[in-house]
């Protein structure tokens, strides 16, 4: 039973780190989704050149060019966002249940303890 305790234990850990990492990657996600927001807002208050970061250059770009690549990045970065929020929903679930089996593994050893 201590074994039984103890995998659950590394799991219901394991879960945890793992629910964090993908929090801190959509949360990456979604500051990159304001960023192309915002950068498309300029973009489309602009009339004049437009200006690309590529690497540590500013290059000139058409500005329908740019905003193609913008409208790009944001569905790939959406996707990513969906695929993080199916993958959370599925490790929650599983956390809930590690947590729920470690809470039921407590109260039998209690019990046990009281009526032993």
């Amino acid at each position: 039973m201590a074994e039984d305790v103890q995998k659950i234990v590394n799991e219901y850990s394991t879960l945890q780190q793992q629910l964090q990492l993908l929090l801190a990657q959509r949360q990456q996600f979604e500051m990159q989704l304001k960023e192309i927001d915002a950068a498309s807002s300029e973009l489309d208050k602009s009339a004049g050149a437009v200006y690309r970061a590529v690497g540590g250059v500013m290059v000139l770009r058409e500005k329908e060019s740019v905003k193609s690549d913008l409208a790009k990045e944001k569905q790939e970065l959406a996707g990513r966002v969906e695929f993080i929020d199916r993958q959370e929903k599925k490790m929650t679930e599983r956390f809930t249940a590690a947590r729920k089996k470690l809470e039921e593994l407590a109260k039998a050893q209690k019990e046990g303890a009281l009526g032993g």
